[in-house]
C-alpha cells in the first residue's frame, strides 16, 4: 500500500510555466490573453489568412453574421515578433493592474465596450486590427486611476501616469520611423477617454447634493 502511495504522489507534477502564469492572472485577463494565444495560433496555423478571415470588416460582420471579427480583430497582436511580445507584455502588466484595482465585472465591461468602439471606429476608418488600440485603452484607463503619480519609464525617466500612454505613442513612432504608426493609439486613447467621461466625469459633473463620501457631521 505504501508503495502504491508513493506511486500516486509521483503522478501529481507541478503545473508547466505557461500554466503557472495563465493561473496567476486574474479572470478576465486570462481569457484575453488565451483569446490572443488562440488568434495567434490559428494566424500561424495557415488555414486561414488573417488578413482576411480574422480582420475587421463591417459589411460582412453585420450582412454575413461575421461576429467574430471585431474579437479577432482586437485579439490578434500580428505573428511572433519583439512589437507583438512587447504589446503581450504591456497587457499583461497593466490589465492586471486595471483588473485588480477596479474589479473583475466592470474590467470585462471595459474590455467589451472598448472592442465594440473599436470595431465601429476601426471598421469605419479603415484600421484593420485594433489589439494595440485596446491594449492602448487599458494602459488609459490605468492612468486614469492615479494620474499625478510617479512611474518609471524607459532609461530611468520618471513620468507623471497620465504621461504614459503618449510616451508609449512617441517610442512607437521612433521605433516604427513613421507618424502613421500612432494613429491605432491615439484611437485607443479617444475610446477610453469616452468611457472615462461618461463613467466617471460626468456623474462628477451633475452630482446633486452633498458628496455621499464626505464626513457627516454630528448632529446636536
Amino acid at each position: 500500500d505504501a508503495g502504491g502511495d508513493d506511486e500516486g504522489d509521483d503522478d501529481v507534477r507541478e503545473p508547466g510555466p505557461v500554466a503557472a502564469l495563465l493561473g496567476d492572472l486574474p479572470p478576465c485577463l486570462r481569457a484575453h490573453v488565451v483569446g490572443v494565444a488562440a488568434t495567434t495560433a490559428i494566424a500561424l496555423s495557415g488555414v486561414v489568412d488573417p488578413n482576411t478571415a480574422l480582420a475587421l470588416d463591417t459589411p460582412r460582420t453585420i450582412g454575413k453574421l461575421q461576429l467574430w471579427r471585431p474579437i479577432t480583430s482586437a485579439c490578434f497582436l500580428g505573428p511572433p515578433s519583439m512589437g507583438s511580445a512587447t504589446s503581450l507584455y504591456l497587457l499583461v502588466k497593466y490589465g492586471r493592474e486595471l483588473e485588480t484595482a477596479v474589479g473583475t465585472t466592470p474590467f470585462a465591461k471595459f474590455l467589451i465596450l472598448q472592442t465594440v468602439m473599436l470595431a465601429l471606429f476601426g471598421g469605419a476608418l479603415g484600421v484593420p486590427f485594433v489589439g494595440n488600440a485596446l491594449i492602448t485603452a487599458v494602459i488609459y484607463a490605468c492612468s486614469r486611476l492615479e494620474p499625478f503619480g510617479n512611474i518609471q519609464f524607459q532609461f530611468g525617466i520618471t513620468l507623471k501616469y497620465w504621461m504614459l500612454p503618449f510616451g508609449l505613442m512617441a517610442v512607437e513612432m521612433l521605433q516604427q520611423q513613421s507618424a502613421a504608426a500612432v494613429f491605432p493609439h491615439v484611437l485607443g486613447v479617444l475610446c477610453a477617454h469616452f468611457h472615462h467621461f461618461f463613467a466617471v466625469v460626468w456623474p462628477r459633473l451633475t452630482q446633486t447634493g452633498p458628496d455621499p463620501n464626505a464626513p457627516k457631521s454630528k448632529r446636536s
